[in-house]
């Protein structure tokens, strides 16, 4: 392996490392409640946290439950269909 090839798989090595303790600085920023209906979420919960819906636009994170992110879906379905 040449020097530059090591040099740049060390630069993408720190570029995923940043990008992931980004990421994890983000999973604070999650909210304890869905942002439509504010039912209460419990991020020690395996099977919330893996049914609900996190959204991350930048630094904003939104939480849904899976009633609200299922309505929302419908919603948009609906209105794509009345479009074309």
């Amino acid at each position: 392996m040449s020097n530059l090839s090591k040099k740049i798989q060390r630069q993408n090595k720190k570029e995923a490392e940043k990008e992931f303790k980004k990421k994890v600085g983000l999973f604070n920023k999650l909210s304890d409640h869905c942002l439509v209906c504010q039912k209460p979420f419990d991020k020690k919960n395996k099977e919330m946290v893996m049914s609900w819906s996190v959204v991350v636009k930048e630094e904003l994170v939104r939480l849904y439950c899976p009633v609200c992110w299922d309505r929302a879906a419908n919603l948009i379905k609906e209105l794509k269909q009345k479009n074309v």
